[in-house]
């Protein structure tokens, strides 16, 4: 006879903690953008999946990313069209991908509004590179916890294509092997990584 254990999973913790907040949504008025924060479970514990963007395209190029993109006319929700981003990007299965939450909205630097939707993907999922995507690799989430590979600097004020004012704020940036994991990118860890 085999015994219940009451350890809760990763997963199933991050799923209680962002069903248990109310995700910050930004300004409905800018075209919506979604992207997969996909978390894949191996041997010594959970990764992050990530991409690094074909060198030949016409925004980011070469950027690390999460598979994703803008929110089609067709898309019924944001995150039908994460889902749908990738498979494109990714060739991940939307049928076997369990969505455990939404983090924060973001504004990228382009004026989307970007939902990012924290899914766990089956460890036997086979996953291939899209056109846009140069490489697909994994970053354990025990390397962004520890103190090392995160570095913080302040920005200070400046403007944004069309005139837009930032102010100060914190970026956030983490190094993983030859990767330098930074922009939108490493805020949108860094907001899981404080659910965590």
């Amino acid at each position: 006879m085999s015994r219940q254990t009451d350890v809760e999973t990763l997963p199933d913790r991050i799923a209680s903690r962002l069903a248990l907040r109310s995700p910050r949504r930004v300004d409905g008025t800018l075209r919506g953008a979604a992207v997969l924060v996909p978390l894949v479970e191996r041997e010594g514990g959970y990764s992050l999946v990530l991409t690094r963007r074909a060198a030949d395209l016409r925004r980011q190029p070469g950027d690390i990313a999460f598979p994703g993109g803008m929110v089609d006319p067709g898309d019924p929700s944001e995150v039908a069209a994460a889902l749908r981003e990738g498979r494109e990007e990714i060739g991940l299965d939307p049928g076997g991908v369990l969505v455990l939450g939404q983090l924060d909205d973001r504004v990228t630097v382009q004026r989307f509004r970007l939902v990012p939707f924290v899914a766990l993907i089956p460890s036997s999922a086979v996953l291939r590179a899209g056109p846009e995507v140069d490489e697909i690799f994994e970053v354990p989430l025990r390397t962004l916890l520890h103190p090392d590979c995160e570095t913080t600097e302040v920005q200070r004020s400046r403007k944004l294509p069309g005139g837009t004012d930032v102010v100060s704020r914190v970026v956030f940036r983490y190094r993983y092997r030859d990767y330098d994991i930074w922009g939108l990118t490493a805020r949108i860890i860094r907001d899981l990584l404080d659910v965590i």
